[in-house]
Order: structure tokens, then C-alpha cells, then sequence
């Protein structure tokens, strides 16, 4: 098979969208491609801290008024197949987001999905994944899954997410602790649980020595890539930091990084100077190219971060040699 270069950088430096006024963050984003659209619209979903926000736009770079579709949601994954649109996003307690600075509230959540036909109107949630085991509770900070991701391959469909808490000293709020999946003939379920994580921080581990926090898995080349977000610890800054790890797998379950170094990192200034965070990624056939959204955040603590959407893409060479070619430079085999 040809060899496969993929080269990562950013469509600009500047965010394509920014938070407001009523609320600090906008995080999480998940979209879709004109050509799965029934618009022919960019489809752009994504979380404040009131509920999932629903954005349209042209060209996927200026993105029109928004409106709210989910409230206090957050974390969403939209899914087209078949004519149907799936929307999986995280469903905390009622006016948790807003309020999950306070000590003594312990998170509790699950996660649901709606449906649609044409992303207008959205069906009743159903739930579709709770808590069930050990390691998706910690005694202290409350039971969690999130960061839903739906794949599917052959005739069967998986789901990855977030599970846990870990809580993050200079930002004053947790971050998910571990990465699992569960599987499915289904994309409404019911899921089989895997009893134990894929993914987990290592003390050892530069860019995941404090919880796992999120992946989007996406199938190319009869593989799985992975896109995680590692939380981690910096010495040399002394606080927390996240940055966009780059995987792939073959039967994905187990991972191995194609970088060993982020291919997207905090840069210590401007938005994203702490922490790059949850993405969504696709592969565009038309313009060989793999398209990123991000949300990034300028400083660690909930009182003084804010967080912005950027956009990150990948492009595709084949038949190139192996050899690096400058930074953010990525190797697969086809």
C-alpha cells in the first residue's frame, strides 16, 4: 500500500467563533459537511454553559445565529445515516453546568440521544448510556459518562466516551478520568458495556498524566484514528495543560500513537494558551482533506478562562517519502 502523509495546521490563528457576554465558553463542537446536510449548509453543534447551541454557515468559516436545541446538555456528537440525524450530547442534573463550581454538588449524568430528519425538528431523548460500573464513579465527585462518539463498522456500532472524574487543581473543576466504549446493532441501543476502560492516565505519561479526557474516532484506510484530548500536568508552565493527541488502531480498542508529541498543543498566549481541548473530526473526500473543530481555553481557572472554537485541518499526500516535514506533521500507512 502507498504511504500516507498527513500534514495538520491551522486555518487561522484567530478562533472562528467566540464566546459571549451570558456565557464564558463555547466547547465540544461537533458538525457536519454540506453534502449530509438537507440544506447544504455546514451544520456546526456545540455547548455552553446553558445547553447545546445549534450554528448553520456557508462555508464553514462564517457561522450564522445560533439557536439553543438541548438545554442543559452539554458535550454533543451528531451521527448521519439512513436519512436520520442522531444527536448524543451529555445530560447532567438539571442546572449543573451552570453551578459545578459548588464543593458540595456531586456530578451525576448520562447520555442521550434524539433524533431527526431534518435538524429542525428533534424527537423526546432517550437514554441510551448510564453509570453502570466501578470505574465510571469516584466516591468523592459523583458519577459521569460523556464525550459520546458513534462509529460504525461492518453491521455493528460503537460508541466511545468519557467516564469518571478527576479534579483539576488550577482549573477548579474535574475532567474525565477515562475513555471506554460500549457496542451496539444499533445507533439507539441498547449498548453492551465494555467492563473496563481503553484509555486511562499514566503518572509516566507527558500528555496524559491526569485523566484521559475525550476522543473522536473516525474509520480511514480500513483503520481506526484517534483524536484525544490528554490532560496533563506541566512542570515547565507548573499548571494544567490539554493538547490534541493523534492514534490510530486496527481493531479500535487498542491505540498507539502515530505522534508521539500533540499535534495541536496550548502555545502559553492568546486563546489557547492553557489547554486545547474535546474536537470532532472528518475526512472530506472531495477536498482530500481531514477537518477539525476545537475549543480551546486561554486560562485554567472557571473564574477567568474563556473558551473559543478554532478549526484545524489535515491534509493528504501520498506517495511522498516518510521523512518529517516540518512541525505538526503526521505519518500513517495506508
Amino acid at each position: 500500500m502507498k504511504k500516507q502523509n498527513i500534514f495538520w495546521k491551522l486555518y487561522q490563528d484567530d478562533p472562528i467563533l467566540n464566546p459571549n457576554f451570558f456565557s464564558p465558553i463555547l466547547a465540544d463542537p461537533s458538525f457536519l459537511f454540506p453534502e449530509q446536510s438537507p440544506d447544504g449548509l455546514w451544520h456546526l453543534f456545540l455547548h455552553t454553559i446553558f445547553g447545546i447551541k445549534h450554528y448553520t454557515s456557508e462555508d464553514g468559516i462564517d457561522w450564522d445565529k445560533s439557536r439553543y436545541v438541548v438545554w442543559s446538555a452539554l458535550r454533543p456528537f451528531i451521527y448521519f445515516e439512513g436519512g436520520t440525524y442522531y444527536l448524543y450530547y451529555e445530560k447532567p442534573k438539571w442546572l449543573h453546568v451552570p453551578f459545578s463550581w459548588f464543593p458540595y454538588r456531586k456530578w451525576k449524568s448520562r447520555i442521550e440521544v434524539r433524533t431527526s430528519s431534518d435538524l429542525k425538528n428533534w424527537s423526546k431523548p432517550s437514554t441510551v448510556i448510564i453509570p453502570k460500573f466501578d470505574f465510571h464513579k469516584d466516591k468523592q465527585f459523583g458519577e459521569s459518562v460523556s464525550n459520546p462518539c458513534l462509529v460504525k463498522y461492518g453491521d455493528r456500532y460503537r460508541l466511545y466516551f468519557s467516564t469518571n472524574l478527576a479534579y483539576v487543581k488550577d482549573c477548579g473543576f474535574n475532567e474525565p478520568k477515562f475513555i471506554t466504549v460500549a457496542e451496539s446493532k444499533s445507533p439507539l441501543g441498547p449498548f453492551s458495556y465494555f467492563t473496563g476502560p481503553i484509555l486511562a492516565p499514566n503518572d509516566m505519561d507527558p500528555f496524559c498524566n491526569l485523566a484521559a479526557g475525550s476522543i473522536k474516532v473516525i474509520r480511514w484506510k480500513e483503520r481506526f484514528l484517534g483524536f484525544q484530548n490528554g490532560i496533563f500536568w506541566n512542570p515547565e508552565r507548573n499548571e494544567s495543560c490539554s493538547a490534541i493527541l493523534f492514534l490510530h488502531s486496527l481493531d479500535g480498542l487498542q491505540f498507539e500513537r502515530i505522534n508521539q508529541t500533540p499535534i495541536l498543543g496550548p502555545t502559553g498566549k492568546g486563546w489557547k494558551a492553557s489547554h486545547v481541548y474535546a474536537c470532532d473530526v472528518r475526512f472530506s473526500e472531495a477536498e482530500n482533506l481531514f477537518i477539525m473543530y476545537f475549543n480551546a481555553r486561554n486560562r485554567p481557572h472557571w473564574s477567568v478562562g474563556r473558551e473559543a472554537i478554532g478549526l484545524f485541518v489535515g491534509k493528504v499526500e501520498e506517495g511522498v517519502g516518510m521523512t518529517q516535514r516540518g512541525r505538526g506533521t503526521s505519518k500513517v500507512y495506508g
